[in-house]
């Protein structure tokens, strides 16, 4: 799809990390400006920080990484990836094995695995969870004596005096079964929910751009109330025994697979909607956005999202245990010292909001936060590099006890082409030209070495190192704008993008007919970051 359009695109290749050293802290002693109660100290308390308050916590709505960084903890979708493996590899969570797949024709007839994507109809994922999972406590699942719900069918007046999901004085617990993950499947075709992945999976799942159709009727009458999703069958997602439940969809789509990984196919209980869906509840803020119910390690336990959010351990969080296997070189690294160990290790995990990255590394430094990363700004205090360009700790930073994490983070940054511009947009030679030529014209191999202190790597196309589908070495290059030299990729010269230039109508800059200068223009988000300047004539002096 991006092919015809020739983007510089760069990868942050690796995120430095500074960690606490814990166990300087000796046998009943803590320093004396420790900015926490002494009684925390051996809490088994992770301090961190978060910079953007999140949107949403509603598995259906949250999409993106500051709101994964929470409900990630809470919900356990029925696939994860096995982190220690490169590439990337898909393991079960709360599924019991990988999803069997199977392919069928128009008629329904089973096909072999290896039929032409064009004669499969439709790929069936049948699901088998595992028993014995629980979610965490939640008032949603409390009953009294004779088994009824103590708060799925609230009286006028009942949330006197409640003001946050801790005032409700008893919780409850159930097991997962797979009519949970049906059920969240279906709220994704709720319109009032604006699921960001709809418009997608109604192209895929059966059924489901029927099911928004009768929904969005359904809320005429009741726009806001509960939708007892029960009453509403979903051909594409359908319950076949108390652990097993299958996903239909059109076609064949390899990658629907990785969608089972994220959050938007994790289990939510039914109670849950019905209970957050009763009046009074949402002017208080308790909601399913507000507060997630899972079966993940952790549940959020404190949630003020302008100043601080609290993960606990989730007392009835299933048994599993750290990877016991791993990549070439992580024994060496102490990634596997705590294979086989059960999780989680940390009792409870105390997020503040910290929106700058100045603030959060001086607090950092004074002990208010267990680790951070890095900037540019604190690149010289923190980092030394060695003759071979090892990175190691300053004096300074080990002799406060830190000790410092390095790894590779699967995401790419790039500048993008707007195809509908009439200078550099478009399906023309020339403009391919044009495109050509910018694309090697802007040096993010320098770009890496002014503003990321070397920590990267200009990536040559849009899946970046670790992810299926990488290509290593002379076959993954972007031959538009490196050549292979001497067993690596190089830039190619600033001769080819001027010659590319002229191909296009402008040599020198400037048009061939009308004489004019040409012009580009560069949008970019605006920042008040101290780096921003630079940036900006760094820029002008690619162009």
């Amino acid at each position: 799809m991006r092919r015809r359009s020739r983007y510089p695109v760069r990868r942050g290749a690796a995120v430095l990390w500074i960690l606490v050293a814990l166990s300087l802290v000796g046998c009943n002693k803590t320093p004396w400006n420790d900015p926490y109660p002494a009684a925390d100290a051996r809490a088994n308390v992770l301090y961190s920080a978060f910079s953007e308050r999140p949107k949403h916590l509603d598995p259906a709505r949250a999409y993106s990484a500051n709101e994964y960084e929470f409900i990630a903890q809470v919900y356990e979708p029925p696939l994860q990836y096995q982190y220690l493996d490169r590439p990337y590899r898909l393991v079960p969570l709360s599924a019991a094995a990988m999803p069997e797949v199977t392919y069928l024709d128009a008629s329904g007839k089973r096909l072999p695995a290896d039929t032409p994507a064009r004669r499969i109809a439709y790929t069936v994922y049948r699901i088998r969870i595992r028993s014995g999972i629980r979610y965490q406590p939640h008032p949603c699942f409390a009953r009294d004596r004779r088994g009824r719900p103590l708060y799925l069918d609230l009286k006028p007046g009942a949330l006197d005096g409640i003001r946050t999901l801790a005032d409700f004085p008893h919780t409850g617990t159930r097991e997962l079964v797979a009519a949970d993950f049906v059920y969240e499947i279906k709220r994704l075709a709720d319109p009032r929910l604006h699921s960001p992945i709809f418009g997608l999976m109604s192209r895929y799942i059966v059924g489901l751009k029927g099911l928004r159709a009768r929904l969005v009727e359904a809320r005429r009458t009741d726009p806001d109330g509960y939708l007892d999703l029960a009453h509403y069958p979903l051909a594409g997602a359908r319950v076949i025994d108390r652990y097993t439940y299958r996903i239909e969809i059109h076609g064949k789509y390899p990658q629907f697979r990785y969608w089972l990984a994220m959050p938007f196919f994790a289990p939510v209980p039914p109670e849950a909607a019905r209970f957050y869906s009763q009046p009074g509840m949402a002017q208080r803020n308790i909601t399913l956005d507000w507060y997630p119910v899972g079966t993940g390690p952790y549940m959020l336990t404190e949630n003020n999202p302008n100043r601080r959010m609290v993960l606990s351990r989730n007392p009835n969080f299933h048994h599993e245990t750290y990877p016991r296997h791993g990549a070439p070189g992580d024994a060496a690294q102490g990634l596997l010292h705590d294979a086989g160990r059960p999780l989680p290790f940390v009792n409870r995990v105390v997020f503040s909001l910290e929106k700058e990255s100045i603030p959060y590394w001086n607090k950092f430094l004074q002990g208010y936060y267990d680790m951070s990363g890095i900037s540019s700004g604190s690149f010289d205090q923190a980092v030394q590099v060695g003759a071979q360009g090892q990175e190691s700790l300053t004096p300074a930073m080990r002799a406060k006890g830190m000790r410092l994490r390095t790894s590779v983070v699967p995401a790419i940054y790039y500048m993008g082409f707007n195809m509908l511009d009439p200078v550099v947009g478009g399906r023309s030679e020339r403009a391919r030209a044009l495109r050509e030529a910018i694309s090697i014209a802007v040096d993010y191999e320098e770009y890496i070495a002014i503003f990321c202190n070397g920590r990267g790597i200009a990536a040559q196309g849009p899946i970046p190192p670790g992810i299926f589908g990488h290509r290593a070495g002379r076959a993954g290059i972007d031959p538009y704008v490196y050549d292979w030299v001497d067993g690596r990729a190089r830039r190619k010269p600033i001769r080819a993008a001027r010659a590319l230039m002229a191909r296009a109508g402008h040599p020198g800059g400037v048009d061939r007919h009308t004489g004019e200068p040409l012009i580009l223009y560069l949008d970019s988000a605006s920042s008040s970051g101290p780096d921003q300047q630079a940036l900006l004539d760094w820029y002008r002096k690619q162009f």
